[in-house]
C-alpha cells in the first residue's frame, strides 16, 4: 500500500478506538513494553486481522509519530474517511445536535472539540474544505481521545450552503459570538441544532454568519477577551446538551 495511503495514529486511548470502530483499518502496531496490558484489545484486533504488531524502544516510537506524545503506542493505519455531506444528510434526525467549523485552524483545537463532541452524543461534525480549516492529523485524532472515530468529521465545499441546507431539514444553526448574541443563560435551544463555531483569529465570516438563524454569546468578566475556542464549544455543546431529546440524558 502506498504511504499516501496510510495514516499514523497515536495516544492510547485514539488507538483503542480505532481497535473498536475500524478493526479493518489497521496495518501495522507498534508499541512500547510498558503499555502492553493496556493496550492489549488493540494488539488483539491486530492479531484478529493478521496484522503485524510489534514491541519497540521509545526512541522508534517517536521517529513513527514524529513527536513524544505518543503515549507508548503508534499504529498505522488506512486513513480515517471524511464522510459526504450527502451522505451525512440522509441520516438527519429532527433532534439531532452538530457542530460546524468555520476554518477552525489548530489541529488541537480540532481534536478538543471533536472529544467535546463525542461527548456530549453530537451527530457530526462539519468542517470547510479550506487550506486554512485544520484536517484530522494523527494530532487532532490524538488529542480528540477516540471521539474522531466516533463522530462523523464531514467536509463540505460551501459551509453556508450546507448550513441552509441542514435548516431545510429542520436543524437550525447557533452561531458563536463573542459579542452581540442573546446571552447563553437566556437563549431557547432548537430541538434540532447545529453550533456553529469561527476561526481562532477573526471569528465567523459574514457569509457564515448570516446563514445561521440565531446567534449566542458567552459572557465573561473581562479580564481576557474572549475563550479559546475548543472551551468555548464545550460550554455551548453542554448547553445544547440539554435542550431535550436523547443527548440530555
Amino acid at each position: 500500500m502506498s504511504a499516501r495511503n496510510e495514516a499514523v495514529v497515536y495516544g492510547i486511548n485514539a488507538a483503542l478506538a480505532l481497535a473498536q470502530h475500524r478493526p479493518q483499518s489497521i496495518l501495522r502496531v507498534f508499541h512500547h513494553r510498558d503499555v502492553r496490558r493496556e493496550v492489549a484489545p488493540l494488539l488483539k484486533a491486530a492479531a484478529t486481522g493478521r496484522r503485524p504488531y510489534r514491541e519497540v524502544d521509545a526512541e522508534a516510537l517517536q521517529k513513527l509519530a514524529q513527536t513524544t506524545h505518543h503515549e507508548g503506542v503508534v499504529v498505522v493505519s488506512t486513513p480515517l474517511p471524511l464522510v459526504g455531506f450527502d451522505t451525512l444528510l440522509a441520516g438527519v434526525r429532527p433532534d439531532a445536535l452538530y457542530v460546524a467549523l468555520d476554518e477552525v485552524g489548530n489541529p488541537h483545537n480540532l481534536g478538543a472539540i471533536l472529544r467535546s463532541a463525542a461527548y456530549f452524543g453530537a451527530a457530526g461534525v462539519l468542517v470547510p474544505e479550506s487550506e486554512r480549516q485544520a484536517a484530522l492529523s494523527a494530532a487532532a485524532v490524538r488529542i480528540a481521545q477516540g471521539g474522531a472515530e466516533v463522530v462523523p468529521c464531514c467536509g463540505v465545499p460551501d459551509l453556508a450552503a450546507a448550513l441552509r441546507r441542514l435548516a431545510e431539514r429542520g436543524i437550525a444553526s447557533v452561531a458563536a459570538d463573542t459579542r452581540g448574541g442573546v446571552g447563553i443563560g437566556r437563549f431557547t435551544w432548537p430541538r434540532g441544532v447545529c453550533v456553529v463555531m469561527g476561526n481562532e483569529g477573526e471569528g465567523l465570516r459574514a457569509e457564515i454568519r448570516s446563514a445561521c438563524a440565531h446567534r449566542i454569546t458567552i459572557a465573561g468578566g473581562g479580564a481576557v477577551e474572549s475563550l479559546n475556542v475548543s472551551v468555548a464549544a464545550g460550554i455551548l455543546l453542554a448547553f445544547a446538551a440539554q435542550r431535550g431529546g436523547p443527548q440530555a440524558a
